[in-house]
């Protein structure tokens, strides 16, 4: 049977020989406006400056080996240039460098408006690089490219620890062209497998921060949410500010200050989640009534402000300390588990838990501050301002779980 990769940009799956070059040659004469390029953003053809080519391998194997091998290079047949860039047959995007060998580990971020996505991407992947990463797994989590790079710098980083302001709402994926959605982070992790560090393991993550309003309509989650059919694990983020029993309890300038979403906007939760839910049983021919068996971690964000709800001595309200000696701890994270699930239930959200229950087969509760702060309203009218840089709260739980479901970190 031939072997297989799924792109991580459009999820087309091609079989190994099945992919294009795009030529490398600035001065090469053939230019073309990209039509599958174009498609994957959502624009039309004529509005794509003109580009250099692409090709299909020449290499002529016997039918045996065909889908087997990957070609690593290939003349251009315009200008005879050497180009080792390979993209998606399907979408034309650059396909990861080592896509033929790495284990790739796509993990959907979902949720509703307003529930912190983008501020939890943005730290989530600076505590990876600088301190999860070197410090605990003595390895490194870099992105595959300079456009990764520059789309996390630019469009994450920089508004959060540089400009230090909270990111408008994401913008929905099917008006939004080259957005969030259609343009992931990929990283790349690296860790050791013996002390000296001379045999290695690498994995590929591609992180999506879906715009809420995409979370609201079944047709569009079809069209710009296929990746979670493929997800290795989906991270829900739940907003505090949008279960009422909570909400009510809270002063206005709390609201104000860590939430846009009016009452009348608020959506049950549970209504995501089945959404979800039904996208993945449709994808895989399932009964409506099957379980859900992609591990999902349901994360709280912005405990900030949820913490005063929990009492005194709450193993939530200390500092994570799941990772030791690159073990996840199993007694930490089920009573952090426990005590968020029957804090859901006091707070009124049982049905949220029961829905959770029925439909997802491995899953946990968790909470994470992505800020470790509540913003403040611009004096200005711009946008709601950080008064430091972002201190995060166990903002790398989720994740950290779902390596364990992936067998990729071990518990003890």
């Amino acid at each position: 049977m031939a072997k297989k990769y799924t792109c991580p940009y459009c999820f087309q799956e091609h079989e190994f020989s099945d992919v294009e070059f795009r030529c490398v040659n600035g001065f090469c004469s053939e230019k073309v406006q990209d039509e599958q390029y174009a498609q994957f953003l959502g624009l039309k053809k004529e509005s794509m400056m003109a580009t250099n080519a692409t090709f299909r391998s020449a290499a002529n194997l016997p039918k045996l080996f065909r889908g087997n091998f990957m070609p690593m290079w290939e003349n251009c047949p315009y200008c005879k240039t050497k180009s080792s860039v390979r993209v998606c047959p399907s979408c034309h995007n650059v396909l990861p460098e080592g896509i033929q060998d790495n284990e790739d580990e796509i993990i959907a971020i979902v949720g509703s408006r307003d529930t912190g996505k983008t501020h939890f991407v943005s730290v989530l992947i600076n505590e990876l690089q600088q301190r999860i990463c070197p410090s605990v797994f003595g390895g490194i989590f870099n992105p595959v490219n300079d456009d990764v790079y520059k789309h996390y710098r630019d469009n994450f980083y920089n508004k959060v620890y540089i400009q230090k302001q909270l990111q408008n709402l994401t913008t929905t994926g099917n008006i939004r062209g080259e957005s969030a959605v259609r343009k992931p982070l990929i990283y790349e992790m690296i860790i050791p497998l013996d002390e000296k560090g001379k045999r290695k393991k690498k994995y590929t993550f591609v992180f999506y921060d879906t715009a809420g309003e995409d979370m609201k309509n079944e047709a569009i989650m079809k069209t710009v949410n296929r990746y979670i059919c493929k997800a290795s694990g989906i991270i829900f983020l739940l907003d505090p500010m949008q279960i009422m029993a909570l909400r009510n309890n809270m002063e206005e300038e709390e609201i104000q200050s860590s939430s846009s979403i009016l009452e009348t906007e608020i959506e049950p939760q549970e209504m995501v989640l089945q959404r979800i839910g039904d996208l993945i049983r449709e994808e895989r021919g399932w009964k409506r009534t099957r379980e859900i068996d992609v591990p999902t971690a349901i994360a709280f964000s912005k405990f900030d402000v949820l913490k005063r709800f929990f009492p005194k001595g709450s193993i939530v309200l200390e500092p994570s300390s799941y990772l030791r000696q690159g073990q996840l701890d199993k007694s930490e994270w089920f009573t952090v588990s426990s005590e968020i699930e029957a804090m859901l239930q006091e707070w009124g959200a049982g049905g949220f838990v029961k829905n959770v229950q029925m439909q997802y087969k491995n899953y946990t509760f968790c909470t994470v501050s992505a800020l470790g702060q509540q913003p403040v309203i611009s004096k200005t009218g711009g946008p709601k301002e950080l008064r430091t840089i972002p201190k995060p709260h166990r903002v790398e739980d989720p994740f950290l779980w779902l390596l364990k479901e992936n067998n990729i970190i071990k518990e003890k």
